[in-house]
């Protein structure tokens, strides 16, 4: 099947009206989640352990909106985690990039890297009790090449194949050392179940079926989801029956539903960091995590389409003030998009230290020695984000740039950033494991995608392509690290700071927080 990519739009919002359903049409039997290790062969000491604690259930708050539980077609935060409780991949990989196999148990690399053969994990069901076939995989990675926001994930696989119905072949166009982080972000639906239930652009919305240790009972958009066990899961049933979702947007209020014991288990706003670890009865677990804040530059446009200028705006910006008034204080200072987590990752770059002369000096460079008003900057109003650009306006003001805030809703942010629509914005991702992802911020076909910056480089476009076809670690680490140099000059973007992810749990509960994804199906009460 040949792919065909379409412009990535704004992201979806989350439809007005309640929805209350079972998983799959036919099926009493509830559920969804992919793995952190491998599944145990009988989860009854787990599930004794929930009965004991006379609790069955679990409250989670989400804080943003949630739009869809469709694996292909996700954008934002909320909408990814729902979706890893309910499908799965062939593989995952855990927080320290190891490989767990999930529906598949092996795989077979070919003398000339170019095909992948996945062998599958039996007695695997949906969880409207058909069997998962090999067939259901490639039809999962052929809805894949569809789908704009799978482009980055799909896009070095040429084809798939399924010889029998155990068998798995990916074809891929050239080797792709990155390949297995890909295969770990696309779940697995039934075919059959998508033909009877797509939409008329082909999409799931809040109709689900996967493989995985939890199903969707109920989605009340902008309210609240209800996620099942699946008493028929391969890896054996979820010790927790119920997985409350309740969307408060409102910090203060979530807040307080956690401390009254109406939610278990939150990411704590950095304003109420010190309050929660104060109190004995919640267990808390602070990490840097692999999300970048960063400023973007339509480099397009005058004046960011001036080297010197976009340099000069990164020169002007502390990055401790940014963090200190956006995050209070909960942020680890960021020189680069990439991160210490991800493959590749090098502290030997250039960086762009707070230096107010310096940038006054590379202003005048840019032919702009009396200064000058770059219009609206955009931000996403009432959100950490819009305080960092307060700060920003401040600190930019001091070498001579002037600037008004223009505040709006997130998915007009997204939408004016995908299509060009603004000079300078800020923003904020979770980013892959692997050096590689980081070609969507500076390749030209991904302009009007996560390309926001719209920048273009025959060279370091040429540079990722090597980086991912060589299999030798140390030569793509040279190659990445040539990637960083020219990008790091280009200065297209302006890392700001790496969040701390702060989450906070009841003491009875047995959680483990993860960068790469909970898998609710590993937790239980004590």
């Amino acid at each position: 099947m040949k792919k065909k990519w379409k412009t990535l739009t704004a992201v979806c919002c989350a439809a007005a009206l309640a929805l209350s359903l079972t998983a799959c049409s036919g099926s009493s039997d509830n559920a969804g989640a992919a793995a952190p290790q491998e599944a145990p062969a009988d989860d009854s000491a787990a599930a004794d352990t929930a009965q004991t604690s006379g609790r069955t259930d679990l409250n989670i708050r989400i804080s943003d909106a949630f739009s869809t539980v469709d694996p292909h077609n996700l954008s934002l935060n909320s909408d990814i985690m729902l979706c890893r409780q309910i499908y799965e991949p062939l593989y995952w990989l855990n927080d320290k990039a190891e490989e767990v196999p999930m529906l598949a148990t092996d795989y077979s690399v070919s003398d000339d890297g170019l095909t992948w053969t996945f062998t599958l994990r039996e007695g695997v069901t949906f969880q409207n009790g058909d069997p998962l076939k090999a067939s259901d995989v490639v039809y999962s990675y052929e809805r894949c090449f569809d789908n704009a926001y799978m482009q980055e994930k799909v896009e070095a696989i040429d084809s798939v194949n399924a010889p029998d119905d155990s068998t798995v072949e990916l074809h891929l166009k050239y080797q792709f050392s990155p390949l297995m982080e890909k295969i770990a972000s696309i779940g697995i639906v039934s075919e059959a179940f998508v033909e009877a239930n797509k939409d008329d652009q082909g999409l799931l919305g809040f109709l689900a079926c996967g493989t995985g240790a939890y199903s969707l009972k109920e989605a009340i958009p902008d309210v609240s989801v209800t996620l099942e066990a699946y008493e028929g899961y391969w890896g054996g049933a979820a010790p927790i029956k119920t997985l409350n979702f309740e969307q408060i947007t409102d910090d203060t209020t979530a807040i307080t539903a956690f401390e009254a014991g109406e939610i278990d288990v939150m990411s704590v706003p950095s304003a109420n960091w010190e309050e929660i670890t104060s109190n004995d009865a919640f267990e808390t677990a602070a990490r840097t995590s692999n999300h970048v804040v960063y400023l973007i530059f339509n480099t397009e446009t005058e004046p960011f389409n001036n080297k010197e200028l976009r340099q000069a705006v990164a020169y002007a910006v502390n990055r401790q003030d940014i963090i200190d008034v956006a995050a209070d204080g909960l942020a680890e200072p960021a020189t680069t998009l990439a991160t210490s987590y991800m493959f590749g990752y090098t502290e030997d770059h250039k960086s762009y230290e707070y230096d107010p002369e310096k940038a006054k000096e590379l202003l005048a460079q840019a032919g702009y020695p009396d200064g000058l008003d770059i219009g609206s900057i955009k931000t996403m109003g009432g959100s950490y984000f819009e305080k960092v650009m307060q700060v920003v306006q401040a600190e930019l003001s001091e070498i001579g740039i002037t600037c008004t805030i223009e505040s709006m809703d997130g998915n007009s942010l997204v939408n004016d950033c995908i299509t060009g629509n603004f000079g300078l914005a800020d923003m904020g991702q979770n980013l892959s494991l692997d050096y590689d992802f980081l070609k969507t911020y500076f390749n030209e076909e991904y302009i009007n995608g996560l390309n926001m910056a719209r920048f273009s480089d025959s060279k370091i476009q040429s540079l990722f392509e090597q980086g991912a076809a060589t299999t030798d670690k140390e030569e793509r680490l040279a190659i990445y690290k040539e990637i960083e140099d020219l990008t790091q000059e280009a200065c297209a973007y302006v890392p700001l700071y790496n969040l701390q992810s702060t989450t906070a749990w009841t003491k009875d509960l047995s959680y483990t927080p993860s960068i790469t994804g909970i898998m609710y199906k590993d937790v239980s009460w004590k």
